[in-house]
């Protein structure tokens, strides 16, 4: 007996375009109210409906591999003055919170990692294009090493550098990142910040009040120097 061929629905999409405009649209609507992201948006961005059209469709290129995005987001970003990691540490939370709400897993455990891979890029290429800056990465040659910290990770870091410390007098720690990538705040008015990637060393100076916070996996150590001796 010949019958008619079975016949399969086909699965909907994890991720529709519709999700991506409300991820868009619910996401800058926190932005646009932020107090610290705001003024630098309002300041760029002139038309904010023909914006959020071409973020849409920045991120249905992305995830949906839909053609119609043309332009380079870096270049923009690069000619902005006075970012720092916190402004970029802001756009994640507000990205993420944004997502948990929408509760969609597939999308949020997607948009979520590829949002965290956009700011890191986006930060280290403005720290290269902005060179001018006060930290100091290379070990002044009348220090000398005395004592080396043990390689701490995410799981072992000690909450006290967690939060805002300081080496005593006369000590200078050289912060070393093995691999993943830390933030280095300096935890005065006005606060600054840096990313710290797999090889780089920063030069802590005495007394300097900061504390240091983890970009997902990772290793550092701290090697903590004094002056030479004469």
């Amino acid at each position: 007996m010949h019958g008619h061929p079975p016949t399969f629905e086909k699965p909907e999409l994890a991720i529709t375009e519709a999700d991506i405009a409300h991820l868009v649209h619910s996401f800058y609507g926190r932005v646009r109210a932020d107090p610290l992201l705001s003024p630098i948006f309002d300041a760029q961005v002139h038309d904010w409906p023909e914006h959020l059209h071409t973020l849409t469709s920045f991120w249905s290129w992305l995830l949906l591999k839909k053609p119609g995005f043309h332009g380079n987001p870096m270049p923009k970003h690069m000619r902005l003055e006075g970012l720092s990691w916190a402004h970029f540490e802001r756009w994640l939370a507000l990205f993420r919170q944004t997502t948990i709400e929408m509760q969609l897993p597939p999308l949020q455990s997607v948009v979520d990692a590829m949002a965290q891979r956009i700011a890191i890029t986006l930060w280290a290429n403005y720290q290269q294009h902005h060179p001018t800056s006060p930290w100091v990465h290379e070990v002044p040659k009348d220090l000398v090493s005395y004592k080396v910290s043990p390689v701490f990770t995410q799981e072992n870091v000690p909450a006290a550098l967690q939060s805002t410390h300081s080496t005593k007098a006369g000590t200078w720690g050289v912060l070393r990142v093995f691999s993943g990538a830390l933030i280095f705040t300096v935890d005065e008015q006005p606060p600054r910040t840096i990313l710290l990637c797999e090889g780089d060393q920063l030069l802590i100076p005495p007394q300097q009040p900061h504390h240091v916070s983890f970009v997902g996996d990772g290793s550092f150590v701290v090697d903590f120097h004094k002056k030479r001796a004469l």
